[in-house]
């Protein structure tokens, strides 16, 4: 909620703003995941995209400022450069996971009643 009220009053939102509501929709994700697993799903992929959006933002914003000979903050630096890893690994999951399924065979159901 600080971060919300912050960013209301200074006018200007930041990437580190979006931190609170990572953690609120992991945290809802973790609490869902036994009752409601498709709900506790659509939680963590809102909060990958969240966390690759501020992520790439931060990152964009201090390697243009690095390049650029200006100030910049190596939390922001570091958080872009570990988004690189975080998206290719989650990739290659999805890829893997799409590939399981295609490559299973389909049983019809009148075999099994056979």
């Amino acid at each position: 909620m600080i971060n919300i009220v912050d960013a209301i009053g200074t006018g200007r939102l930041e990437p580190h703003d979006a931190f609170a509501a990572v953690v609120a929709l992991g945290a809802g994700g973790e609490l869902l995941k036994e009752r409601r697993p498709r709900a506790a799903k659509v939680l963590y992929a809102m909060t990958s995209v969240l966390l690759v959006i501020a992520g790439s933002v931060a990152g964009a914003q201090a390697w243009s400022s690095l390049f650029r000979g200006a100030t910049y903050d190596w939390l922001d630096l570091g958080f872009g450069v570990l988004i690189v890893p975080y998206v290719a690994i989650t990739a290659g999951q999805l890829l893997a996971r799409l590939s399981r399924g295609a490559s299973k065979p389909r049983v019809n159901a009148n075999t099994l009643s056979e």
